[in-house]
């Protein structure tokens, strides 16, 4: 039914109950627009009362309805839930008839992964039956990968691991024979290694070059046996030579080394070599590494991976200067893939066969 057809049933309603002793028929009291007018808005208002009471009287039934229901559970004292495992807490929390609802989830090196860190309301307190209580559980502790830091700035390694959510720990300086002064020579722990949020790294950081009173031991590894010799007999060393026959790199190539690199040593010291005896076949198929490093002003750290049919190693790990040539002969080994990173970045990758 229409607004306007409701609205002239109620003015014929009220003019029956209020103004036909007027003598006016129903026709001639619609015609008179100012009675008319008065006539609605008194219909208007009496509606509107109307429709307040019935609300009132609604709400309130409805209130003391719910009320009454709420008031009819009884009261009950919340658990202690902390640092429980969510479904022994949904059994504590059963005796009591009280709910669980979980709200987040944080990392907490110091609770297990599934365990409840705090709740609301607190334990103790005074609740009716069907409460929920909210939680927030943890993930465990966050374990994050240690960025590589080898050839980095100091105060660039700094920032690195402030991003990366860990501290910096002890920081040890050291004469270098190729790192740049004030860059990380070494890190514990090593890269690629895990950490938990906010953990330290130790750092040694380089001092430059040895005054000319103090020896360092140079780099001698993926170099030829003749290198350590000569170094050796400049300096007054004693070389100690150990032959690896299963070695996968080509013969006399050094493999390891004792002292490690930049290792401080006394004359007469002994300088201890792994070199490779792989024995050498005619026309031996090699697989060819070349990279060139490009042009800058700090030296890089290049590491270089090769997978094949005798696995997965690491051929070169070792600090280049900018515009380096690095040529590498690796026995075959079936097809092959090498990944070269510099500094930390993939730069390359590429099958051979």
């Amino acid at each position: 039914m229409q607004m306007a057809e409701v609205l002239r049933r109620a003015v014929k309603f009220f003019y029956k109950k209020f103004m036909s002793k007027e003598n006016k028929n129903f026709d001639e009291f619609l015609n008179d627009k100012p009675i008319v007018a008065k006539s609605l808005v008194k219909v208007i208002l009496i509606l509107g009362l109307i429709a307040l009471f019935l609300g009132t009287i609604a709400f309130v039934s409805f209130d003391w309805a719910l009320s009454a229901l709420v008031h009819s559970r009884k009261e009950v004292r919340v658990p202690d839930i902390k640092h429980k495992k969510v479904v022994e807490a949904i059994d504590l929390l059963e005796g009591p008839k009280l709910a669980l609802r979980k709200i987040g989830s944080e990392f907490d090196a110091a609770l297990p992964a599934g365990t409840i860190i705090r709740q609301m309301p607190a334990a103790g307190t005074t609740v009716r039956e069907g409460k929920v209580v909210r939680v927030w559980v943890s993930q465990g502790s966050q374990n994050i990968s240690v960025p590589d830091l080898v050839s980095l700035p100091l105060r660039n390694a700094e920032l690195l691991l402030r991003q990366n959510h860990l501290s910096v720990g002890t920081k040890e300086t050291a004469y270098s024979l190729t790192a740049e002064k004030g860059t990380i020579i070494s890190q514990e722990p090593l890269a690629g290694e895990f950490l938990n949020k906010g953990q330290a790294v130790n750092l040694v950081v380089s001092s430059g070059l040895p005054p000319s009173n103090l020896t360092l031991v140079p780099d001698f590894r993926h170099k030829k046996l003749a290198d350590v010799n000569l170094w050796a007999s400049a300096e007054n060393m004693q070389v100690e030579i150990t032959e690896d026959k299963n070695s996968p790199f080509p013969n006399g190539t050094i493999t390891e080394q004792k002292p490690a690199p930049d290792s401080e040593v006394q004359p007469q010291s002994t300088i201890s070599v792994i070199v490779s005896a792989r024995p050498v076949q005619e026309n031996e198929k090699v697989h060819h590494i070349h990279y060139e490093l490009p042009q800058g002003k700090n030296d890089n750290m290049v590491r270089i991976i090769l997978q094949d049919s005798l696995g997965e190693r690491e051929i070169l790990n070792e600090t280049k200067q900018p515009g380096s040539k690095i040529d590498l002969n690796v026995p075959y080994g079936g097809q092959a893939t090498f990944r070269i990173y510099v500094d930390g970045i993939l730069v390359r990758e590429k099958e051979m066969k």
